[in-house]
């Protein structure tokens, strides 16, 4: 009987992290928004979902209120923003293309959106840390 019950234990332990790297695997293969306010926010997206490439990233401007949104892209986390992309010249709302380039696999990434008009930058932006 002590046999049965360490083995419903086990099953039940394995079955319950089985399912839980199931849905870690699924939740990761949807873009992640950062939000920078109420008028815009940047996405990354570690790995292709449907037919959004890995590795990328956009920006989207929702308020009409002069200001753009930027999202920059820094691979390796060494301070050099690899990758920039922005809603500038564009009426809102607006979300920009993805831009995308191949970035070897568990790579540590920093993404940080951000205002943007002309060419004054809002001080303060959000950062997402993550890896390709």
């Amino acid at each position: 009987m002590l046999k049965t019950a360490a083995a419903r234990v086990v099953t039940a332990a394995a079955a319950a992290l089985g399912l839980v790297v199931a849905v870690q695997g699924t939740a990761s293969a949807a873009p992640k928004s950062i939000s920078v306010g109420s008028g815009g926010y940047g996405q990354w997206n570690a790995d292709p979902s449907g037919g959004i490439p890995g590795d990328s990233i956009r920006a989207c401007d929702a308020a009409a209120d002069g200001w753009s949104v930027e999202v920059r892209l820094d691979i390796g986390r060494n301070g050099t923003w690899d990758r920039v992309t922005s809603t500038r010249g564009h009426n809102s709302p607006y979300c920009g293309a993805w831009k995308s380039g191949d970035i070897q696999e568990g790579t540590p990434v920093s993404i940080q959106v951000t205002y943007v008009n002309g060419e004054v930058t809002y001080p303060k932006g959000s950062l997402l840390l993550s890896h390709a």
